[in-house]
């Protein structure tokens, strides 16, 4: 069955944006934490990431929190970006992600082709 939800570009409410937004920067950058940005790379544009990751390079001295803070702030655009490039990603109308997107990415790493 299809995911029901709508893409961050379809949230008409700047409260659910801010919210799917907010979402989306923490797990950015635990998955940043954990170099683990492969499968989204596939999906958005390397450019855009290299622009978020260059921020998030500089500034890893901080924690996790004042990290996404800063972050949000120098590249709230190339959030936006990725965010929309990922059309898979669906949020409710108070801009909660539909699946937990740790959950919808361990489904997307088990699905990769392994070697043998």
């Amino acid at each position: 069955m299809a995911q029901v939800g709508l893409r961050y570009d379809e949230l008409d409410n700047h409260a659910a944006k801010e919210a799917a937004l907010k979402a989306f920067i923490a797990f950015y950058i635990h998955q940043y934490q954990l170099k683990s940005l492969e499968i989204m790379g596939a999906k958005a544009s390397n450019k855009v990431m290299g622009t978020i990751n260059h921020v998030l390079k500089e500034n890893a001295y901080h924690g996790e929190e004042e990290l996404a803070e800063i972050s949000e702030r120098l590249c709230k655009s190339a959030y936006e970006e990725v965010l929309s490039e990922l059309t898979d990603v669906k949020f409710d109308q108070e801009g909660g992600p539909i699946v937990p997107l740790e959950k919808m990415w361990q489904n997307e790493e088990e699905n990769l082709p392994t070697e043998d």
